[in-house]
C-alpha cells in the first residue's frame, strides 16, 4: 500500500510539472500562433453565440476575430496576406507608436463585434472537424461572453492545457503494463518534456482532447491483448473509439488496428482448441464471447460517431470530409497509387518526423538540422532493439502498441498522398503523431532497453528533449516572438545575436510577449520560473528513478 501511494505521488508530480510547462507555453505563445487556432476558436464562438450544434463550413469568422488578425501580428504561414496584416517579422519593425495604436484598438474593440460576422474573406474552415472538442469548450465560452477576446482565448487555452495533461497518467498506465515502474515513470516524464507536444496542445484546438483519447486507446489495446476481450474493456473501447471519431478524423486509423487485434485474438483462441476436452470447450466459449464483445465495441463506436461520417459522405462525398479529400474529388485507388510511387518518400517521412519532434507553431520555426538527426539516431536504435531478441513476455503488449502505431503511420502516409495530389506537397503534419505519443514512447523505451542498460533507456531521452525544449524556447521562440530574430530569405530563422538581445532587453521582451494578451509581465515571468523549475525537476527525477 505504501509503495502504491509513493508511485501515485510520483505520477502526480510529473503531471503537475507538465501542467506548469504547458501553462507557460500557452501564455507565451502569441495570439493565433497555434496551428489554425483562430479557426478553431471561431467554431467555438459560433456555437456559443448562435447556439448551433454544428457550424457551416463556409461561415464567416466573428468580426472581432477578423479585426484581431488585422491588428495583431499573424503567423509566418499567413505572410501572403497584404497590409494591414503583418507577420511577426514585419510587425516588430513598426514604430512603437504605431504598435501601441494597434494594441489599443484591439483592447477597445466593441463587445458587440463578438456577435457579428466578419465581412472579409476568412472562413471558419475548422468546422469540417468533428464537433466533440468544440461542444466541450462552448459552455465555457458562453460564460466568458462579456469578457475581452484576449481573456476568452487565454481561458480556452488553459482549459485545453488541463484537458491535455490527462495524457501523462495515461502514458504511465500504458507503460506500466509493459515496463517496470522506473521505466514507466521515465516514459511519462519524457512525454511531459517533449516540446512538440507542448506546442501542439497549448492552444485552442482539438489535439488536446485527441492525445488523451488515443492514449486511452493505447491502454485498452495492451490490456485487451494481455488479459482478453472482456465485456467492460470492450464497452470502454467502443465508447473511447466513438469519442475519438467525434474528435479527429485520424481516429479512423484505430479501426483497422483494433480489427487486426480482434482477429488475432480469435485466431489464437481457435489455434489452441484442438480437442473436445472441458478446457477446449471453455476456450470455444471464450472465443464466442470475444466475437460478441468485439462486435459490441464496434456497434457502440458506430452508434456514437457514424452519423458524423455519413454526414460527411452526404456533404462532400468523402468519409473524412477533409479539404484535401474534397479537392481531389473521387480519385480512385489506382490514381492514388500512381501518384504515390512518384513521391519522394524519404523527404516526406523526414518532414513528418522533424515537424513531430519540433516545429514552432504556425510560424514554422525550426532548429538546426543536426539536432533532429540526433533524435533520428535514437529512433533507429530503438527500432533495432524492438526487432532484436524479442522477449516472449512483451511480444503481445508491444505488438498491440505497434499495430496501433503502424496503423496511424499508414494514415499519415495516406495524408501525404492527399497533400501531394491536392497541393503538390510531399509531406504531412508531424504534430498529428502527438496523438499516439503513448505508444511511441513506450515502444522506443522498450526497444532501447534491449540494447542499452535500463538507465540509458529513459534518461538520454529526457535530457535530449529537455535540451531541445530549453534551446528552442530561449533561442528561437522568444527571440522570434519579440522581434530579436526574423526569417531569412530562404524561410529559415536567423540565429540570435547579442545585439538583438540588447536591443529589446528583458523588460521589452516581457512587454512584447504579453501584447494582445490578458496576462501581464509579472505573471508571465512567474510562469517562466515555474516552467524552468518543472523542466529541471523532470530531468532530475528521471535520473534518480533510473538508478
Amino acid at each position: 500500500m505504501m509503495l502504491a501511494m509513493r508511485v501515485d505521488w510520483r505520477v502526480v508530480g510529473i503531471w503537475a510539472c507538465f501542467v506548469a510547462r504547458l501553462a507557460f507555453y500557452s501564455s507565451m505563445l502569441p495570439l493565433w500562433e497555434g496551428y489554425d487556432e483562430w479557426a478553431h476558436f471561431s467554431v467555438i464562438r459560433h456555437m456559443a453565440v448562435s447556439h448551433e450544434a454544428l457550424v457551416e463550413r463556409e461561415a464567416a469568422v466573428p468580426r472581432d476575430v477578423e479585426a484581431s488578425l488585422q491588428l495583431a501580428p499573424v503567423p509566418w504561414e499567413m505572410r501572403y496576406l497584404p497590409p494591414p496584416w503583418l507577420t511577426q517579422d514585419a510587425y516588430w519593425s513598426l514604430p512603437a507608436e504605431m504598435r501601441a495604436r494597434r494594441e489599443a484598438a484591439f483592447r477597445t474593440m466593441p463587445p458587440a463585434w463578438s456577435r457579428e460576422a466578419g465581412a472579409g474573406p476568412f472562413r471558419t474552415y475548422e468546422a469540417l472537424q468533428p464537433p466533440l472538442y468544440y461542444w466541450m469548450m462552448t459552455p465555457a465560452e458562453r460564460l466568458l461572453g462579456a469578457s475581452s477576446l484576449a481573456v476568452q482565448v487565454m481561458t480556452l487555452r488553459w482549459l485545453s492545457v488541463l484537458l491535455a495533461s490527462l495524457a501523462v497518467p495515461l502514458v504511465f498506465a500504458v507503460s506500466r503494463l509493459v515496463l517496470d515502474e522506473p521505466l514507466a515513470l521515465g516514459c511519462a516524464a519524457i512525454v511531459a518534456l517533449m516540446p512538440g507536444v507542448a506546442l501542439d496542445v497549448a492552444r485552442v484546438g482539438n489535439d488536446s482532447l485527441a492525445i488523451v483519447l488515443f492514449s486511452l486507446l493505447a491502454w485498452l489495446a495492451v490490456r485487451m491483448v494481455v488479459r482478453g476481450w472482456d465485456l467492460w474493456p470492450a464497452i470502454g473501447l467502443g465508447f473511447t473509439l466513438g469519442l475519438g471519431l467525434l474528435t479527429k478524423a485520424y481516429f479512423l486509423t484505430a479501426i483497422p488496428a483494433f480489427a487486426l487485434l480482434w482477429l488475432w485474438e480469435l485466431c489464437r483462441a481457435r489455434g489452441s482448441n484442438r480437442s473436445l476436452t472441458v478446457a477446449a470447450r471453455n476456450r470455444e466459449a471464450g472465443r464466442a464471447l470475444t466475437v460478441l464483445h468485439g462486435l459490441l465495441a464496434a456497434a457502440i463506436g458506430v452508434a456514437m460517431a457514424g452519423w458524423w461520417y455519413l454526414r460527411n459522405l452526404q456533404l462532400t462525398g468523402t468519409l473524412s470530409g477533409l479539404s484535401e479529400s474534397v479537392l481531389i474529388g473521387h480519385a480512385g485507388p489506382a490514381a492514388m497509387l500512381r501518384q504515390a510511387v512518384s513521391i519522394n518518400w524519404a523527404k516526406a517521412i523526414d518532414a513528418i518526423l522533424f515537424s513531430h519532434l519540433y516545429f514552432g507553431g504556425w510560424s514554422s520555426l525550426t532548429v538546426r538540422s543536426w539536432m533532429y538527426h540526433v533524435f533520428y539516431l535514437v529512433i533507429l536504435l530503438a527500432a533495432v532493439g524492438l526487432v532484436w531478441k524479442a522477449r516472449t513476455r512483451e511480444t503481445g503488449a508491444l505488438g498491440a502498441l505497434g499495430v496501433l502505431y503502424v496503423a496511424f503511420w499508414a494514415g499519415q502516409c495516406y495524408n501525404v498522398v492527399l497533400l501531394y495530389m491536392s497541393k503538390g506537397l510531399a509531406g504531412s503534419m508531424g504534430w498529428y503523431l502527438d496523438a499516439v505519443v503513448a505508444a511511441e514512447v513506450v515502444l522506443a523505451v522498450a526497444g532501447l532497453r534491449r540494447i542499452v542498460p535500463a538507465r540509458a533507456a529513459v534518461l538520454p531521452g529526457a535530457v535530449l528533449f529537455a535540451l531541445l525544449d530549453l534551446y528552442s524556447v530561449h533561442f528561437v521562440e522568444i527571440p522570434y516572438y519579440t522581434g530579436m530574430i526574423r526569417h531569412k530569405a530562404g524561410g529559415a530563422v536567423a540565429a540570435l545575436h547579442l545585439a538583438g538581445l540588447r536591443s529589446v532587453g528583458l523588460r521589452g521582451a516581457l512587454g512584447r510577449l504579453t501584447a494582445f494578451k490578458s496576462v501581464g509581465g509579472p505573471v508571465l515571468l512567474a510562469l517562466w520560473l515555474g516552467y524552468l523549475a518543472a523542466t529541471f525537476y523532470l530531468v532530475w527525477k528521471t535520473s534518480r528513478q533510473s538508478d
